[in-house]
């Protein structure tokens, strides 16, 4: 077996995805949450997988985390509070899980003698951006507090790279879904209506542009991140730039390929999880960078990635929270 790897938030939708994707490179993972129960779901509908270790605890235990840490070589900090609407309401929780979580995860890395960490961040970081696809060096504005959050990470990420040596790789991911995902955002709100029954509803005018990216490739690219050499102290833009999509587009191309009869229903921006000044209009990534260093290179097109979620029925109906 490989070298031990640790993931905070493995219990989570990316994190369980990253997992299966290192197992079957031959690494050892170790999982560690706070909540492994939409983890066990994902197991039961898609399958375990091998030389997995599951260890609770939250990443504001400074000491949970440095014992999580002990012989791994690697760590992925995953772990978040997530969601625009969830952060906002609970704003001063947000701040302290995704910031002192992350300070908390760095110290282990040090102390624990980590090869090297992958942090993941978020295209929430960049807020609204006048020019598209959006490169990594484009100005950070983010409108949300889990942006600010994210932003903030990063830099202190750098920071302990720059007074210790850690190397790092961060990676910025831009609308993910799939099978296990929590129906807090669009995509898997939209294929949870479909498999109920239920209209797609649709927040404003469903004019918003987004390019999705299936987790399974999200999962491939965080790993070349992590594991080559040529993402050390780099980071990357980790979405699908090859079929941008409306919002209301994406809600007929979900019913089209569920086959069921349904209709979207347009509701309010007000009603939404973002005030009507926070909606990212627009939201393209450059994968270039990605393209270019790592040789990443999403595979699953829309219609597939859209048809896999449907097909595994194993969408999260509400959080629970993975610290």
């Amino acid at each position: 077996m490989g070298k031990k790897i640790l993931i905070t938030g493995g219990g989570g939708f990316i994190g369980s995805a990253l997992a299966r994707n290192l197992v079957s490179k031959g690494f050892g993972v170790r999982l560690f949450d706070v909540d492994f129960t939409s983890h066990n779901l994902l197991c039961e509908k898609l399958g375990d997988f091998p030389n997995t270790e599951k260890v609770q605890g939250s990443v504001l235990d400074a000491t949970a985390v440095q014992n999580a840490a002990k012989g791994c070589a690697y760590v992925v900090h995953l772990a978040a509070i997530l969601g625009v609407r969830r952060t906002e309401v609970k704003r001063l929780e947000c701040l302290n899980v995704n910031i002192l979580g992350t300070i908390n995860v760095l110290e282990a890395c040090i102390k624990e003698k980590a090869e090297k960490i992958l942090l993941s961040s978020s295209s929430e970081v960049y807020g609204e951006i006048d020019g598209l696809p959006v490169r990594e060096d484009a100005p950070k504005h983010p409108i949300s507090v889990y942006g600010v959050t994210k932003l903030a990470g990063e830099e202190y990420l750098k920071a302990y790279a720059s007074r210790y040596g850690l190397k790092y790789a961060i990676v910025r991911f831009f609308n993910v879904y799939g099978p296990g995902q929590v129906a807090e955002f669009v995509m898997s709100r939209f294929v949870k209506s479909v498999t109920e029954g239920k209209p797609l509803v649709i927040y404003g005018d469903g004019s918003q542009i987004r390019s999705f990216c299936f987790v399974e490739d999200a999962a491939e690219g965080a790993a070349k991140a992590l594991l080559d050499p040529m993402g050390d102290n780099q980071i990357f833009n980790i979405g699908n730039d090859t079929e941008p999509v409306s919002i209301q587009d994406l809600a007929r191309r979900v019913i089209a390929i569920s086959g069921k009869k349904l209709e979207p229903e347009y509701v309010s921006m007000t009603e939404s999880d973002r005030e009507t000044e926070r909606e990212i209009k627009r939201r393209i990534p450059c994968i270039d960078k990605a393209k270019d260093l790592l040789s990443y290179e999403p595979k699953v097109s829309l219609n597939e990635g859209i048809t896999k979620t449907i097909d595994a029925n194993c969408i999260i109906d509400s959080w629970s929270d993975h610290l």
